[in-house]
C-alpha cells in the first residue's frame, strides 16, 4: 500500500512538473533565488504563451508582491508600484494558496501606511495610499486576515490625523479649516477626534457659504463640490421639534433655474426626513435693466417671491423657513435637490 502510494505520488509530481513550460520553470527558479523582477518577466512570457501550471498564479503573484515590497523600501512612491500591485490584483482571483493572498494584502497595506506617514505628501497621493489599504482589506476578507489589515489601517489613520488635525483646527479662516477637517474625515471617517472637530466646525459655519475654490487645493472628496447648490443659515434656531431660520442658497450649476422651497428637506442623523412646513419673506437676486434709454445697464437687484422664484447661475435666493419634526429627530443637514444639482448644509449637533 505504501509502495503504491509512493509510486502514485511520484507519477503525479512528474505529471505536474511536466505541465510547466520553460518560461514558467525559469520564473520559479528566479523566484526561489530572490530575483523577483526576472521572475516577473519570465512569468509574463509564460502567460503570453499559455499552458501554465496550477500554481502559476500563486508564484507569479508572489514575485510581484515581493518585488513591490523591495521597491517600496527604496522609494515609497516609486512609479513601479502601481504596476506591480495592479497585476497582482488581477491575479488574486486565480490564486489558490491563501498564504499568498495574505502576503499580498499585508504588503499592499504596509506600503499604503508608509506613504501616508511621509510628511508633506500631497492629498491625492494620500487618497491613493488609503486606496491601497482599502484594496488590501478586500483581499484580507478572502484570506481570513481582516484583523491584521484593519489594524494597519487604524495605525495609518491615527498617524495621519496626528500630523494634520491640529493644523486644521488652528486655521483662522473657518471655511479653510472645515475643508481641512473634511479631508481628514474622508480618510478617517470614524476617528473620534476628527468627528468632534468637524462637528464643532459645522456649528460655527452654519452662517457661511462653504465654497471650496481651487485656491485651497484639491477637493477633499466627491462629497464636496462647489458646482451645485451651496447653502447658509445666517440665522437659525433649533428646538426638540423644529428648525427655523433664514436659509440662503447660492447656485453654481451652470443653469438658470427656479428655486422651489418644496424641494427643501431636513434629514436627521438616522436618515429620517422632514419637509418645509412654512416660509415667508423670500427674495432672489435678479438681473434688472436700469437707466434711461440709450444709457441702459444691467444691475443685480433683489426681487420678492412667494414659494418659488428665479435662481440664476452664480446668484442667490433667501427665505425664512420653518421645519417641524417629531421629538427625537436630530437634524444632520438640510438638502436642496433638483435636476441640475444638489446641495447640503450640515448643521452640527
Amino acid at each position: 500500500m505504501n509502495r503504491f502510494f509512493l509510486v502514485s505520488a511520484m507519477a503525479m509530481t512528474l505529471a505536474f512538473t511536466a505541465c510547466k513550460g520553460t518560461n514558467e520553470k525559469r520564473g520559479d527558479e528566479h523566484l526561489s533565488e530572490g530575483r523577483f523582477r526576472n521572475a516577473i518577466n519570465s512569468y509574463l512570457e509564460a502567460k503570453k504563451k499559455g499552458n501554465v501550471s496550477d500554481e502559476f498564479y500563486d508564484n507569479f503573484t508572489l514575485a510581484l508582491v515581493r518585488a513591490a515590497e523591495i521597491e517600496a523600501k527604496k522609494d515609497p512612491y516609486s512609479t513601479l508600484l502601481p504596476g506591480y500591485f495592479d497585476k497582482a490584483s488581477q491575479n488574486i482571483a486565480s490564486v489558490k494558496n491563501m498564504e499568498v493572498v495574505k502576503e499580498y494584502a499585508r504588503v499592499l497595506a504596509n506600503v499604503g501606511k508608509v506613504q501616508v506617514s511621509q510628511e508633506g505628501t500631497d492629498y491625492n497621493t494620500i487618497l491613493n495610499a488609503f486606496a491601497f489599504i482599502d484594496s488590501a482589506q478586500v483581499a484580507s476578507k478572502v484570506a481570513g486576515s481582516e484583523a491584521e489589515i484593519k489594524a494597519i489601517r487604524t495605525e495609518a489613520e491615527n498617524g495621519y490625523v496626528a500630523q494634520n488635525l491640529q493644523m486644521a483646527k488652528d486655521e483662522e479662516d473657518p471655511v479653510v479649516s472645515e475643508y481641512r477637517l473634511l479631508q481628514l474625515a474622508e480618510v478617517a471617517p470614524n476617528h473620534a477626534e476628527v468627528k468632534a472637530a468637524l462637528n464643532k466646525s459645522r456649528l460655527g459655519t452654519r452662517g457661511y457659504f462653504l465654497i471650496f475654490g481651487e485656491n485651497i487645493g484639491e477637493r477633499a472628496s466627491h462629497r464636496i463640490d462647489k458646482y451645485g447648490y451651496v447653502m447658509a443659515f445666517p440665522t437659525i434656531a433649533l428646538t426638540g421639534t423644529g428648525l427655523k431660520g433664514e436659509l440662503q442658497i447660492w447656485a453654481s450649476t451652470g443653469n438658470n433655474t427656479e428655486f422651489d422651497i418644496a424641494k427643501l428637506k431636513v434629514v436627521s442623523t438616522d436618515g429620517r426626513e422632514a419637509s418645509v412646513k412654512s416660509s415667508s419673506g423670500g427674495w432672489c437676486d435678479a438681473e434688472v435693466v436700469v437707466g434711461k434709454k440709450g444709457d441702459e445697464r444691467v444691475e443685480k437687484k433683489r426681487q420678492n417671491f412667494k414659494g418659488k422664484g428665479k435662481l440664476l447661475n452664480e446668484f442667490q435666493c433667501g427665505i425664512n423657513v420653518v421645519f417641524s419634526y417629531e421629538a427625537g429627530f436630530v437634524p444632520d443637514y438640510v438638502e436642496y435637490k433638483d435636476e441640475y444639482g444638489v446641495g447640503r448644509k450640515y448643521l452640527g449637533q
